[in-house]
């Protein structure tokens, strides 16, 4: 323990003398003279002045022997325990003898000092074993108690030390999880466009400069933690925009979004990944095209998000689903068993991709 555990005002060989350990020593003090066989006879308020008049001389007489014991403990708080035990039961002793001597020196010109030397020793010896049992005491409480509050410092900091690492173990994670969805994305993207260009330059040229504009936002923002809902909305439309442009009438978009949900914080490119799915594997194979809605809106204490498309459904997809489980992984990571994502078929065909995740708002971006 170190020398600013339980310290107290003043001089600094008070440190650690708390009203407590004050407190302790006085009521151990009166305990003494409880049962002085020669107060027994007196009034009882005659009997109280003088149990608390030899009280205070006991008080007095201990308290040099308190502040070298606890000034002892303190010092050699980072001792082995078998030195700490030498030095303590050394303090204690000296402490004995320190009690005896200021009790003496109080008692001087007083009975049973008067015309008695005989009874110097014994009187010596008897108040230097009594302090050498109570200081004893005393001293096997508190370093007991010294070495149970380090124990729980250490176990405290041994709990945060052990938080500390795991959130850098899921900061790690999540950065490993954002990473994989970059390639990806990036990878479809392009094809897409690559696609368009072979049979209309025109077209692709467009499609590819929007294309740059929309990764370059994109990319960036996927480095964060969180981003606003606003910015993956927007994000999404142009997602769709490009793949509107390659498949003409054969792809219709809804969006429907409060503006008051804008800045409501999301995983990035959790939106845009929910859509690629949509139009890659749902719209995509089926001749006649159809449609996607992207829905959000909040349910309370939950921000939903849901992704509709009427394509082939479940039957007719396929691939391994990185996003979906890429989805999954950082809505754990960041929200564990609070955020969820769903997938059900649609009566009319098709599938639903909802993400319910906690609602929650920051008046500035998200930090990286």
């Amino acid at each position: 323990m170190s020398a600013s555990r339980g310290t107290g005002p003043g001089s600094p060989w008070m440190a650690g003398i708390t009203p407590a350990r004050l407190g302790v020593l006085a009521a151990v003090c009166i305990l003494v003279h409880l049962n002085n066989p020669t107060f027994l006879n007196d009034h009882f308020v005659l009997r109280l002045g003088r149990i608390l008049y030899n009280a205070a001389f006991f008080f007095i007489s201990a308290l040099p022997m308190l502040v070298l014991v606890v000034r002892t403990e303190m010092g050699t708080a980072h001792w082995p325990v078998r030195a700490r035990v030498v030095a303590l039961a050394l303090a204690v002793t000296v402490g004995a003898a320190s009690f005896t001597a200021a009790r003496w020196g109080l008692r001087m010109g007083t009975p049973p000092l008067i015309g008695a030397p005989g009874s110097y020793w014994e009187y010596s010896l008897g108040h230097f074993f009594r302090a050498l049992v109570f200081g004893a005491l005393f001293t096997a409480i508190l370093f007991y108690d010294a070495r149970e509050r380090d124990a729980q410092r250490r176990m405290h900091e041994s709990r945060l030390s052990r938080a500390a690492i795991d959130k850098q173990i899921a900061e790690a994670r999540l950065r490993l999880l954002q990473a994989q969805i970059e390639p990806h994305f990036l990878f479809n993207s392009l094809a897409s466009v690559k696609r368009l260009y072979e049979k209309e330059p025109d077209r692709g040229r467009c499609l590819l400069r929007n294309l740059g504009a929309y990764l370059r936002t994109a990319i960036s923002r996927s480095r964060m933690r969180e981003v606003g809902l606003g910015e993956e909305l927007a994000l999404a439309r142009s997602f769709l925009g490009i793949f509107q442009v390659r498949m003409g009438e054969r792809l219709q978009v809804r969006i429907e979004a409060p503006t008051d949900l804008a800045r409501a914080l999301v995983p990035p490119l959790i939106v845009g990944t929910l859509v690629e799915n949509a139009v890659k594997h749902g719209i995509g194979p089926r001749a006649r095209g159809g449609s996607v809605s992207l829905i959000a809106r909040r349910d309370g204490a939950t921000l939903e998000i849901s992704v509709v498309d009427d394509g082939v459904g479940f039957r007719a997809r396929s691939g391994p689903g990185v996003g979906l489980a890429n989805i999954r992984a950082r809505l754990a990571s960041l929200h564990a068993d609070a955020a969820t994502l769903e997938l059900v078929a649609n009566t009319a065909g098709g599938v639903s991709a909802t993400v319910r995740l906690p609602y929650r708002v920051a008046l500035e971006a998200a930090l990286p």
